[in-house]
C-alpha cells in the first residue's frame, strides 16, 4: 500500500495498460482518476477499482482539448485535494509513411500522442509544485528507438515522448518532480489487437508478433503497470529523465 494518501491521474485509464496501471495504483491505497474520451470504458474500469474496494472517479476527458485538460487536473484537485501522480497512457496508432499520411493524421497522432502529454503536465506540474513534488511515467512505445514501416507518424511522436520526458524531468528535477517513461514492446491490449487486426488474423499475428520477442510472448498490461508503480514510488527516487524498455527483449536482437 505505497500510495495511500496519493492522488493519481491515468490518461487513456479506460482500456490497455491505462486500466491496468489505474487498477494496480487503487490496490496500493492511491486515489485514482481515471480519464478517458470514452465515458463507458473510464466507468467500467471505475467498477473495477471499486471491486476491490479502491477509491476512483471517471472524468470523461478528450485530450485534444486543452479546456478539457485542464478541468481534468481542476477537478483532481477539488475532489481528492492533490495530484501527486501522473501516468500519460493515451495514444492513437496511426499508419502511414510520410507520403500516404495526410496532414490530418499526422496532426491527430500528434495531438493525443505527443501534445495531450504535454498539455497533461503543464496543468499538473503547478499542482505538484504546490504540494512539494511528484512523479510522472508517460507511457511512450519501443517504436521512439527501432520501428515498423508504415507508422512515420506514430513513430515519430513516440519518440518525441521520450524527448518530452527528458526536457520535463530536467526543468523540474529542482521541484522535487521526477519524470520517467516506458518504451513497451507488444502488449496484449485493444490497440495491439487492432493492429494486428491490420496483417491478417488478429490472434494469429499476435502469436507470431511474440515469437519475434526472445521472451517468447507479447507482454501483459499487467507487467507495464508494476514498473509504473516501481517509477511512481520511491524505490525508484534516483532514477529520472529514463526511458525505460519493457520488451521482453525484442529490440536487442540482431535477428
Amino acid at each position: 500500500m505505497k500510495f495511500i494518501n496519493k492522488t493519481a491521474i491515468i490518461t487513456g485509464g479506460g482500456s490497455g495498460i491505462g486500466q491496468a496501471v489505474a487498477i494496480e495504483a487503487a490496490s496500493q491505497g492511491a486515489n485514482v482518476v481515471v480519464a478517458d474520451i470514452d465515458e463507458a470504458s473510464a466507468e467500467e474500469t471505475v467498477n473495477k477499482i471499486h471491486e476491490i474496494k479502491g477509491d476512483g472517479i471517471a472524468i470523461p476527458t478528450d485530450l485534444k482539448n486543452h479546456k478539457q485538460i485542464k478541468s481534468l487536473c481542476f477537478n483532481t484537485v477539488e475532489t481528492f485535494g492533490s495530484i501527486d501522480l501522473l501516468c500519460y497512457s493515451a495514444g492513437i496508432q496511426t499508419y502511414g509513411t510520410v507520403v500516404s499520411a495526410d496532414e490530418d493524421l499526422w496532426d491527430d497522432t500528434f495531438d493525443v500522442n505527443l501534445k495531450g502529454m504535454y498539455l497533461t503536465a503543464k496543468y499538473c506540474i503547478p499542482e505538484m509544485i504546490r504540494q512539494g513534488g511528484g512523479s510522472i511515467v508517460n507511457i511512450s512505445s519501443v517504436q521512439a528507438f527501432a520501428c515498423q514501416k508504415n507508422v512515420a507518424a506514430y513513430a515519430a511522436s513516440k519518440g518525441g515522448a521520450v524527448a518530452l520526458t527528458r526536457a520535463m524531468a530536467l526543468d523540474h528535477a529542482s521541484d522535487n518532480i521526477r519524470v520517467n517513461c516506458i518504451c513497451p514492446g507488444s502488449i496484449d491490449t485493444p490497440m495491439l489487437k487492432y493492429g494486428a487486426g491490420k496483417h491478417g488474423n488478429a490472434e494469429k499475428v499476435i502469436k507470431e508478433w511474440g515469437n519475434n520477442h526472445p521472451i517468447g510472448r507479447v507482454g501483459k498490461p499487467s507487467e507495464v503497470a508494476k514498473t509504473v508503480m516501481f517509477l511512481w514510488s520511491e524505490d525508484s527516487g534516483f532514477i529520472t529523465a529514463q526511458p525505460i524498455i519493457v520488451d521482453g527483449g525484442l529490440i536487442s536482437g540482431i535477428f
